[in-house]
């Protein structure tokens, strides 16, 4: 390759490298349309609009109902383990806290029989109303159906 007059070899590469970064920068272009088909693809957004964040499901619970607020110790998150009440899916741990509406008489379990390894559910917090549990309540699910207990309220 003949160097023009006034040109070295440093101009020559750069130009060259600007060609080759462009060119990739259009394949990858190139590619992603290809891909994408003649109709394009279903784009789902991350969040859709059924999602509820976690004060946007406190403000969708009754307010005038008591309720009990779990916490999970040495996890930040088990998705796979729920929390029940009188046998139903209330709540699920996707997140450390987990806030249920409650009643009189109301069972309490945790359902942990998706996990093999042990943890530990606290009850964080009552309202005014709720006599059992007491706050400070600690339970350990190995696997299994764990009782947490009855509601009792002070009516």
């Amino acid at each position: 390759m003949k160097i023009p007059p006034g040109k070295s070899w440093d101009k020559i590469l750069d130009v060259i490298l600007v060609r080759i970064v462009v060119a990739a920068a259009l394949l990858v272009l190139a590619a992603q349309v290809f891909l994408a088909g003649p109709y394009g693809q279903n784009v789902e957004p991350v969040i859709s609009h059924d999602y509820m964040a976690p004060q946007q499901t406190a403000a969708g619970r009754d307010l005038n109902k008591p309720v009990v607020t779990f916490k999970l110790k040495e996890f930040i998150s088990l998705p796979q383990a729920r929390l029940l009440v009188n046998g139903e899916a209330a709540g699920v741990f996707s997140d450390r806290y987990v806030t249920v509406s409650v009643a009189e008489g109301d069972t309490l379990q945790v359902d942990g029989t998706r996990y093999e390894r042990p943890f530990e559910i606290e009850v964080l917090n009552v309202s005014r109303e709720v006599t059992e549990p007491q706050p400070g309540f600690s339970i350990k699910v190995n696997g299994s159906l764990g009782h947490i207990g009855v509601v009792r309220l002070s009516r």
